[in-house]
């Protein structure tokens, strides 16, 4: 009895130890190809609510980044509010990206949500992946 309860013992260990905690990920909420002024809401890495007034300038190669690192399956949420009609440019852009990689994006041909005669709205959430 004493050699099962020691068997099972080692192997509850074994299996713990094997087991890998997630690692952090590096989260980049990112808006390319805006001209005109727009709100940004969007999570940061501790669950804040964060809202900006972003004004690029008529800049067409403007980029707007925000960057953290999170725990994986920490909710992620990037909000977009704007007043110039982009189903017609190639240079918009919309997402939040993981390591690097797309993970929820918005381009220029999608639906964007006409929230009156002129403002737009784009929204894209989830949660930090646990691959």
């Amino acid at each position: 009895m004493r050699k099962i309860f020691l068997f099972i013992v080692l192997l509850s260990f074994a299996a713990v130890s094997c087991q890998k905690d997630g690692d952090p990920k590096n989260v980049d909420y990112m808006i390319t190809g805006l001209t005109e002024p727009y709100e940004v809401v969007f999570l940061d890495g501790e669950g804040n609510s964060i809202s900006e007034s972003v004004d690029p300038d008529g800049v067409l190669a403007s980029k707007w980044v925000q960057s953290y690192t999170m725990e994986q399956g920490t909710p992620v949420y990037l909000y977009l509010k704007f007043k110039v009609d982009i189903t017609a440019s190639m240079q918009f852009s919309m997402g939040i990206l993981v390591n690097g990689k797309y993970e929820y994006q918005a381009k220029y041909y999608e639906h964007i949500l006409l929230t009156t005669d002129t403002a737009f709205e784009v929204k894209r959430s989830g949660i930090v992946p646990f691959n």
